[in-house]
């Protein structure tokens, strides 16, 4: 068992060397051969081999009972799922959500068509998604329709579910379609509704959500006094997780050293566990708003030192009870960026394209001056249906001109995908250099049809 885990990582650290020279050769023989931009594409691919390390792992100790020690300190994998009664199925079978694709190692991939991660390079996979209701905390909880929390009152968020069907009585069957069971065929198959990781980055505590490299911890920055920031970690289904072994510091002020490119901490202030182990916090001292706090943590003793960069504009207010239903059916304002697939109107004519590619531009621009990285996603995948959309005008384009959009639309699209991303990690350096290739890519864009 022990020669068959070590095969499998060896099989898997493969794959992303591979997948990494493949997309550093497509780069480099790119029109700008720019590092940043080399380093923005391989970087995902950097963390592949470690996710599936550390699923191999998990499996091989949870086989073993010598294992039992080590497997105590890692977070439990699990994916939550609720089977439904044939008599109370959550998604209307007569109006089905459309199949979508999916990336099995980068699940916040979403596309509506099949075709390679725009990541990794891997084949998408095919699934659907049906669209929910469920408790901020309470994620068991599941409705077809907004309201309120059965349980403390919070307002319901929508969250979006990995639907198939199983056979009441065989439980390990599973499909893409209704129907009869496959086994005996004499019992109509149940709706079977699961979690999937990484899509409820809702802040639990009113603050900023973020995921870390490892595609596993996600965290929660508050900032609820003026000399108080606390820091609540997650699982990939953002589950709360105890912090364990995790140790930290809240960095308060840097500066940054030309001759060494490299940042050099002027202030910082320790993270310290709570008593019970629920999170984590630092005595910051009073100080004008915004402030802008920089995490640096640690989640194992042995792991890499992360750093994620949160800006709070005020104090953080932790979410009420709702005593007012949501309108049942009615998405609150900005759901349909949290759920589903963006939609966005695409003109007609490739020179409007082209200005709102340019919109998305600066949006993506004002959220990183402000910080906002979780928000950078919906301008940045917008930006990419638009550009993708100019591929059926370019024949209207002078040749040399058709070369030059054609590639910086190729930019944009992987750039958009990392911006989503990286915006997730909360790390602004990576998100700053996979926005230098989206912004070179929408200027280019930009010029193509401004030149006449």
């Amino acid at each position: 068992m022990i020669q068959g885990h070590i095969v499998a990582v060896l099989l898997a650290s493969t794959m992303v060397n591979s997948a990494a020279i493949r997309i550093q050769a497509e780069t480099q023989n790119g029109p700008t051969g720019d590092q940043a931009h080399l380093n923005a594409l391989a970087d995902p691919l950097k963390t592949l081999a470690h996710r599936v390390a550390l699923q191999q792992t998990k499996q091989h100790l949870s086989d073993n009972s010598s294992g039992d020690q080590v497997m105590a300190g890692l977070a439990q994998s699990k994916t939550p799922s609720v089977t439904r009664a044939l008599d109370n199925p959550l998604v209307d079978e007569s109006n089905l959500p459309p199949f979508s694709f999916t990336c099995p190692m980068h699940p916040e991939i979403h596309e509506t068509h099949n075709g390679p991660c725009p990541i990794c390079n891997m084949n998408l996979v095919e699934t659907r998604r049906a669209e929910a209701w469920t408790c901020p905390v309470h994620s068991i909880i599941l409705d077809a329709k907004g309201g309120n929390c059965p349980i403390g009152g919070r307002q319901l968020i929508p969250v979006r579910l990995a639907l198939t069907w199983t056979c009441p009585d065989h439980p390990h069957v599973s499909s893409l379609e209704p129907g009869m069971c496959p086994i005996d065929g004499g019992q109509q198959m149940v709706q079977q509704l699961g979690s999937l990781p990484h899509e409820d980055h809702t802040p639990k505590h009113g603050g900023t959500f973020f995921m870390a490299p490892d595609n596993w911890h996600h965290l929660e920055g508050t900032y609820p006094a003026s000399d108080r920031f606390v820091l609540h970690l997650y699982d990939n289904y953002s589950q709360p997780m105890v912090v364990g072994s995790a140790k930290g510091r809240a960095v308060l002020r840097e500066t940054y050293d030309v001759d060494t490119d490299e940042m050099f901490e002027l202030a910082a202030q320790p993270l310290v566990a709570s008593p019970d182990g629920t999170f984590l916090e630092a005595n910051i001292g009073s100080d004008n708003l915004p402030r802008e706090i920089s995490v640096k943590i640690r989640f194992d003793p042995t792991g890499p030192e992360e750093r994620f960069d949160f800006t709070f504009t005020e104090t953080t207010r932790t979410p009420s009870p709702n005593p007012t239903a949501t309108a049942p059916g009615a998405f609150p304002a900005g759901a349909a960026a949290t759920i589903g697939t963006l939609m966005v109107n695409i003109p007609d004519r490739p020179g409007e394209i082209a200005a709102e590619v340019s919109a998305r531009d600066a949006h993506v621009q004002n959220l990183l001056r402000d910080g906002a990285f979780t928000e950078i996603w919906i301008p940045a995948l917008e930006a990419k249906d638009l550009a993708l959309a100019l591929t059926p005008h370019l024949r209207h384009l002078p040749a040399e001109r058709q070369l030059s959009v054609r590639l910086a639309v190729k930019e944009l699209v992987r750039a958009a995908w990392l911006l989503d991303w990286y915006g997730d990690l909360g790390n602004r350096q990576r998100v700053e250099s996979a926005y230098a290739v989206f912004g070179q890519a929408a200027a280019a864009i930009a010029t193509a049809y401004s030149e006449r």
